[in-house]
């Protein structure tokens, strides 16, 4: 398609069918504005414009412009739905509640007549010009819950009618209205006074909860992951909206609206997209976001049921992975990890050694987790308990004298040695995963086992270095040097391991330096000569 037959093909018809209503909306305005006409005579001549632009399009349907004629009656219909509107929540001449259902049976007939003619350009004339129709009579601000009843009314009619259809273009466009009412909610709810009603602040999360779930009932499968993922980013939106008037306020309503999003994503989006960026947007990133606006109207997680709900995010996350193929659970155990490690940060808070040893379980529990379900996505949560649990050991090793009477027992030496344990245990799980678990990925297992030898050594010289005394801890820590390289060089010996024999003479070669040049200054003689004997 050229871009002059695509923009004679859409935008012309389109500016066409919105200049006509606007006329018909400023005429309805200008009456009203200076009394020119009764209530019932404007609706009156809105109808007869509606009637006049049927009986055209049939006419010319029935002289062989069927493109012209179908073109006629999408625009009588999208003037039945301003009458309508007019009629209702306007001019209050018939109940608000049978307009909405003369504005859906329109939208109804002009979803039959683009699906019996298969006209992509008749949908997108008629079905935009009814979503319009609220806003051109300048009254769609009035009232922010029933414009959005209205907006979902008109959407769910036209997925109805899309259904089998691959109209990409009729797509965005269904796509866009949702954004567009829900915007034009959120915005009705932020400039309204302080004291609106809940549901008035709510109604645009319910309304695009409303649409994701007609998107997900109506819609064919070449769009409907595309217009429920659109559906459910405008809802956080709303979510965020609602939670920023409330925040601090512990309105127990917007959680559960905001879990309801969640488990929406879960389902519908099930199963996961093969993009990647889909993939993650769907399982971690929708709801850790709903889970933020959630945690932002209660007032955060150290809010009363701030736990509760992060828990709740867990559980349903948890829930979401056993409903997917194994090799589609890892973005979401990755924010079942995300949750549980933030519920136990807060919880452990005020201790820093339980909180070392929680974050290392929790690690421990994400490596499992990883290994057996062979997920590299589990990686993140479990590193990110890793580095708060060594956070907690640098903590509790800064807080204790400089000279200690128990070495390798203390509480930060014995959450060092935990997470360096745990750092391991996470390589090898890594080797597993680039490998297999008959036969992990070479590589990784040598940095997993230089990593252990490394980390080790560091340990027990932190640990020698603050035995005791400064003499005691000069001669442990020469020693230490000597006893470590004599045996790195045996086992290198042994396993034919050159690297080893190499750091055990270097190790050799430091103690002895140690020996003459620290040693050597140590004022206990017994301390001194049994530091150079050994």
């Amino acid at each position: 398609m050229t871009l002059e037959t695509f923009i004679g093909k859409y935008f012309m018809l389109g500016g066409a069918v919105l200049l006509l209503l606007t006329g018909i909306g400023y005429l309805i305005a200008w009456s009203i504005a200076n009394q020119m006409l009764t209530p019932a005579g404007r609706v009156g001549l809105g109808a007869l414009a509606g009637i006049a632009f049927v009986v055209g399009g049939f006419y010319a349907r029935r002289k062989g412009e069927k493109r012209w004629g179908g073109i006629m009656l999408s625009i009588a219909l999208a003037i039945t739905h301003t009458v309508a509107w007019g009629a209702g929540p306007k001019l209050h001449i018939v109940e608000p509640r049978l307009a909405l259902g003369i504005a859906a049976l329109a939208s109804i007939l002009l979803a039959a007549l683009a699906l019996n003619d298969e006209d992509e350009t008749l949908y997108v004339v008629g079905v935009g010009g009814a979503l319009l129709a609220p806003f051109v009579t300048q009254s769609g601000r009035g009232s922010a819950p029933f414009t959005l009843l209205y907006g979902w009314i008109v959407i769910t009619a036209g997925l109805f009618a899309m259904r089998g259809q691959r109209w990409r273009t009729a797509t965005t466009v269904m796509s866009i209205a949702g954004m567009l009412y829900a915007g034009v909610g959120i915005a009705a709810t932020v400039s309204g006074s302080t004291s609106a009603m809940f549901i008035d602040r709510t109604s645009p999360a319910f309304f695009a909860l409303a649409c994701t779930w007609s998107a997900a009932i109506l819609g064919a499968d070449e769009y409907r992951h595309s217009l429920a993922r659109s559906y459910l980013i405008t809802m956080v939106l709303a979510v965020f909206s609602a939670a920023a008037q409330l925040a601090g306020k512990n309105v127990p309503d917007l959680p559960p609206i905001a879990l309801a999003g969640t488990v929406s994503a879960y389902l519908i989006l099930r199963p996961t997209s093969e993009n990647v960026e889909k993939w993650v947007l769907d399982a971690v990133v929708l709801p850790l976001a709903f889970l933020g606006g959630a945690l932002l109207s209660a007032g955060g997680i150290d809010a009363p049921n701030g736990v509760a709900i992060t828990l709740l995010w867990g559980a349903a996350a948890g829930g979401a992975a056993l409903l997917n193929d194994t090799e589609r659970r890892g973005p979401h155990y990755m924010v079942f990890g995300l949750t549980t490690w933030a519920c136990i940060a807060y919880l452990l808070r005020g201790d820093d050694f339980g909180l070392g040893l929680g974050m290392i379980a929790h690690a421990v529990v994400m490596i499992l987790l990883m290994r057996k379900e062979r997920s590299e996505h589990v990686a993140l949560p479990a590193v990110v308990s890793m580095v708060s649990a060594l956070v907690q050991a640098a903590q509790l090793l800064g807080t204790q004298p400089t000279y200690v009477a128990t070495p390798f027992l203390n509480p930060g030496a014995i959450v060092l040695l935990l997470g360096l344990l745990t750092w391991w245990r996470f390589f090898e799980a890594v080797a597993e995963l680039a490998g297999t678990k008959e036969d992990p990925d070479p590589r990784w297992i040598q940095i997993s086992r230089t990593f252990l030898a490394i980390a080790l050594f560091l340990w027990g010289w932190r640990e020698l270095g603050h035995t005791i005394s400064r003499d005691v801890a000069t001669s442990l820590v020469t020693i230490y040097f000597a006893v470590v390289g004599v045996g790195a060089i045996h086992f290198g010996r042994l396993r034919e391991v050159p690297v080893s024999r190499h750091a055990g003479l270097g190790l050799c070669v430091v103690a002895a330096w140690m020996a003459v040049a620290r040693a050597s200054r140590v004022e206990a003689i017994g301390i001194k000569v049994g530091t150079f004997v050994l």
